[in-house]
């Protein structure tokens, strides 16, 4: 049997028709239908009456328009007789909802609404995520706009770990007064008051333990701070979740206590008659295969799911790169030949999709995913116990847009690889996001790790995995740092970085890169790239080795236009067939002009009319010492400022044996509305800008 995980909401009719040898089942909204005969009352009890059939061709699932009110999560736990065809009919895409409507609103005080949720106090009903015409609303705070700063820091371990204490007590100290708003609350509400914490690539969420406002001083158990980013002077804060913080239109809070929901309407929105919704599933549909039993060969095409919830559960908010841990509205562990066409995934609090353990040859075309909590997709698990086991492969992520991420989590991704191999990460549009663009690899420095897992030794198996074709842009928000639009983890034999355009990358301080080898990256190519307007370069290495940087358009930034970190006793990378294009920014950082690297037959140029400097030298020094075959020349683009690199002239780069591409192909595909829809909307482009001057350290 499969089970069943009622919460709140998916009602459905369903009849059950034979046609054309294959079975058909067709599901209708509550109250559509009614009283026919063979009708069924969930998509659970579809995949349930599908389990009694006999082996037979594809099972058709027929999905009438219509909002389905999801009671329950879609879980499959065993192997599915037939291959199954979840449909959905119309030009509309039926939406399955994963909440419930909140009704019922009065006014209450200052402009503020509110409205009783009875649930709330009857079962504990809670919630981090509220939606007022599919908008996400925000969930009170201070300040408004931007971030506080810490003054100190500091902790006490009570239980030791292998690399940061399993438990301890930290001292956040505040400025004077910062604390004096809640100088009022109970213990209990002072409970309720959560602060997320910005420091370098990743975030700290946590609800307070006690908090000293005459002292300014607030205290949290839990995991101890991570050696290597930890919580100290200078990290920038957020305080969410007091009713006294609620003095903005578009914010909400939930009393727990009281069972009454308040929100401050913005201009123009009449609560009397919005679709207003609270969410209650985390998950939306689990596939939960086992080691030889795997979920099967299921496609799910036109349809849309919403409002997938994340409620922060104790040590959830602890800091983690990439936000690995949080879970997906869609989460497959164990499933192969699993298929997403054409579907919609939006509101959530955590990542959209997650094909985890031992997933294989599965398909995501041409899905629109937006307004998501954390990232987009992940693929593979981010933990090896039994190196006997494969790891999940030879998946696709083709022609989706992934835009708007990073509401719950900002240190999410747009699409990350964790331990998995052999998959294709092609022509997706991935922009308006807080963090890295696509993330390849999950294990740090080179092979083998130590220690081993299970008396073996434990090498890196993201390998041959293909990044090609996809645009990324307008990411980082200036909110967080070491980031690259495609960032690797290390030795990634086989691995391909191609074709992609990338531009406007922003960090808060350091890393706001476009192609970035970070820890042990190794044997990578990354080539016909163009990468333009990233804060801290195009190209960053911290270290690896054998990498292949060619043929690449490289151009503008804020610090510097290409560094190496770290220098080593073998060979970095080449970096050969480039164009480099500045306007008046330094060339190199750190060990680029001392490290082992195979430069050549590139074309520098600064359109500035400013002298480059070359390591310390001049470009007749640099040639004679490094490059003896680069050049330093106008490419002869048509116009790189209003961001067009098409050549006027291939006259300058065919000296450097450059090859031409069509970076026009980077992107979505398809109909023309398709692509318009994968364009970023002008207002969040201004408001990207807006926001990066106003955040950005300099």
């Amino acid at each position: 049997m499969y089970r069943t995980y009622l919460i709140i909401g998916l009602s459905a009719c369903l009849s059950l028709n034979l046609y054309a040898g294959n079975q058909v089942i067709s599901i209708a909204p509550e109250g559509v239908m009614a009283g026919e005969e063979n009708v069924c009352h969930s998509l659970q009890e579809a995949f349930d009456r599908i389990s009694s059939l006999e082996e037979m061709d594809t099972v058709h699932l027929r999905v009438l328009p219509g909002d389905y009110w999801m009671e329950q999560t879609l879980v499959i736990d065993q192997p599915l007789p037939a291959p199954v065809v979840v449909s959905g009919e119309g030009a509309e895409k039926p939406r399955f909802l994963a909440g419930v409507r909140v009704e019922g609103w009065e006014p209450w005080q200052k402009g503020v609404w509110r409205a009783f949720i009875p649930e709330v106090q009857q079962y504990g009903f809670a919630f981090d995520q509220f939606y007022v015409n599919g908008e996400r609303a925000q969930l009170a705070r201070t300040p408004n706009e931007g971030w506080g700063w810490v003054t100190s820091s500091s902790e006490q371990a009570f239980q030791s770990g292998e690399r940061a204490p399993e438990f301890a007590v930290q001292r956040i100290s505040f400025s004077p007064q910062e604390l004096a708003p809640f100088a009022g609350l109970s213990p209990e509400q002072m409970k309720q008051t959560r602060f997320r914490f910005f420091h370098k690539w990743d975030i700290t969420q946590k609800y307070c333990d006690y908090m000293a406002t005459d002292s300014d001083y607030v205290y949290f158990n839990g995991s101890g701070m991570k050696p290597w980013n930890p919580i100290g002077e200078g990290a920038r804060y957020i305080i969410y979740n007091q009713l006294d913080l609620l003095d903005e239109p578009g914010e909400w809070y939930l009393d727990r206590q009281q069972g009454y929901i308040y929100y401050y309407p913005q201009a123009g929105e009449d609560l009397r008659t919005a679709e207003c919704v609270a969410p209650t599933l985390r998950h939306q549909i689990l596939l939960q295969g086992k080691a030889g039993q795997p979920i099967r060969n299921i496609t799910f095409e036109n349809l849309a799911f919403e409002y997938a919830s994340f409620t922060l559960r104790p040590g959830e908010g602890e800091a983690a790169q990439a936000a690995a841990p949080i879970d997906a509205a869609i989460q497959a562990d164990f499933a192969e030949d699993i298929h997403f066409r054409n579907c919609e995934i939006a509101h959530t609090g955590g990542y959209a999709i997650w094909f985890r353990k031992e997933c294989h040859r599965n398909r995501f075309e041409k899905n629109y995913l937006h307004d998501l909590g954390a990232g987009g997709i992940k693929l593979g698990d981010t933990e090896r116990t039994d190196m006997a086991r494969p790891v999940s492969s030879h998946n696709v992520i083709d022609n989706n847009i992934i835009t708007s991420a990073g509401y719950e989590f900002p240190s999410a991704v747009g699409v990350v690889l964790f331990l998995t191999s052999d998959n294709a990460v092609t022509h997706n549009e991935i922009s308006n996001i807080r963090y890295s663009g696509v993330s390849v690899g999950w294990v740090w420095g080179y092979n083998p790790q130590q220690p081993p897992v299970g008396g073996k030794p434990f090498v890196n198996p993201a390998v041959r995995n293909r990044i090609e074709y996809n645009h990324i842009h307008h990411i980082g928000w200036g909110e967080l740092s070491d980031m690259g639009a495609v960032y690797t983890l290390g030795e990634s034999p086989g691995t391909r970085v191609s074709h992609n355009v990338i531009h406007d990358v922003y960090s808060y301080d350091y890393g706001g890169w476009g192609l970035y080898t970070d820890e042990g990256s190794s044997d990578i190519e990354m080539s016909y790239n163009l990468v333009y307007r990233c804060k801290s370069g195009g190209f960053h290495q911290h270290y690896g080795r054998n990498n292949r940087i060619e043929n690449n358009i490289l151009a503008f930034s804020t610090t510097n236009l290409l560094q190496c970190t770290r220098k080593e006793a073998h060979r970095s990378f080449s970096f050969q067939h480039n164009v480099l294009l500045t306007n008046g920014e330094p060339l190199f950082a750190r060990e680029w002009a001392n490290a082992d690297i195979a430069a050549d037959y590139n074309l520098y140029w600064d359109i500035s009319g400013k002298e480059m400097d070359f390591g310390g030298s001049d470009f007749s020094a640099w040639k004679k010492g490094h490059e003896p075959h680069s050049i330093q020349r106008d490419p002869l683009f048509t116009n790189p400022l209003q961001d067009d690199f098409t050549f006027r002239s291939p006259k300058a780069v065919k000296r450097i044996g450059f090859q031409i591409f069509d970076y026009r192909e980077a992107g979505v595909y398809g109909d023309k509305a398709w692509r318009e829809k994968a364009q970023l909307p002008k207002e969040i482009e201004d408001a990207f800008v807006e926001q990066v001057a106003r955040n950005m350290k300099k």
